[in-house]
């Protein structure tokens, strides 16, 4: 019997990738996508087992809509994959008022994982969160004053929303215990994600990260394995062996400050106040 994936940001890169490899394993993947040329593009080029939707995750009503068409039209959700996210994006706010990297790649999988339990449990699905490399990069937590400009640049927000997905899937791991639903987080490493897309790529723009990023099949693997592995934990993370870039895929631990229940608590509390959203 096929199983359903859900995989946030499958028009390109990492997310379009994850989703050839799984229909290939005979998925039905649901590519949920913000932009609807490229979404409808996507589902084209990977064929039948593909089903595009729109969402959003800048906007609570992308996502309410969303959900509501995946518990209408699918009883049993067996992978909900957060890849979707804003990398190293000027200051910008979303209609709610959040800073939009806080929003979409924290904030946008906080809601979607919530909102979606039901479903998942049908199935004894699992959650898998992307994080970064980059989540390493985060010294401090410090999560007042997140949507003001003051203090802010592209780089260390990106950082500190990979820091806070790390912190999520752990905690959201510790309240599904009692239930079905299983939690992984993986991250690619640095990988060259422009070889992934819905049309032949003949030539890759080359950037500072081109001279040491690795394959498209180096960074989906760690993800695949988050996907498939019968026994996991989000306490550890699947990344690339060697510098969690190059290798093959191996557990290994986050950011230290993803392990202060403390800091998570905080986290969790704040989120769930703010998004008036808890499990």
């Amino acid at each position: 019997m096929s199983k359903t994936a859900i995989i946030t940001g499958a028009n390109k890169g990492i997310g379009l990738a994850v989703a050839k490899d799984l229909i290939a394993k005979n998925y039905q993947v649901i590519l949920a996508c913000r932009d609807t040329a490229k979404g409808k593009m996507a589902e084209e080029f990977l064929g039948s087992n593909a089903v595009f939707l729109e969402l959003d995750l800048s906007k609570p009503s992308s996502i309410n809509q969303f959900v509501n068409q995946i518990n209408s039209d699918y009883s049993e959700i067996d992978v909900l994959y957060n890849n979707a996210g804003l990398i190293y994006r000027d200051f910008e706010l979303t209609e709610e008022g959040y800073e939009s990297m806080i929003a979409v790649n924290y904030f946008g999988s906080f809601r979607l994982a919530l909102m979606l339990l039901e479903n998942l449990h049908r199935s004894s699905g699992r959650i898998v969160q992307v994080t970064s490399l980059s989540m390493y990069l985060a010294r401090t937590f410090n999560i007042s004053g997140l949507h003001s400009k003051d203090s802010f640049s592209p780089s260390s927000r990106y950082n500190f929303t990979n820091l806070l997905r790390s912190m999520f899937a752990i905690e959201l791991e510790n309240k599904l215990k009692k239930t079905s639903i299983s939690v992984s987080a993986a991250h690619p490493g640095v990988t060259k994600s422009r070889q992934s897309r819905p049309y032949e790529v003949k030539k890759i723009k080359k950037s500072f990260y081109t001279y040491f990023s690795t394959n498209i099949n180096t960074g989906i693997a760690p993800i695949i394995r988050a996907i498939e592995d019968e026994s996991i934990t989000a306490d550890l993370v699947y990344a690339p062996k060697l510098i969690g870039i190059y290798g093959e895929p191996t557990l290994m631990r986050h950011n230290k400050l993803v392990y202060n229940q403390e800091l998570r608590d905080k986290l969790w509390s704040y989120t769930a106040n703010e998004l008036n959203l808890n499990i």
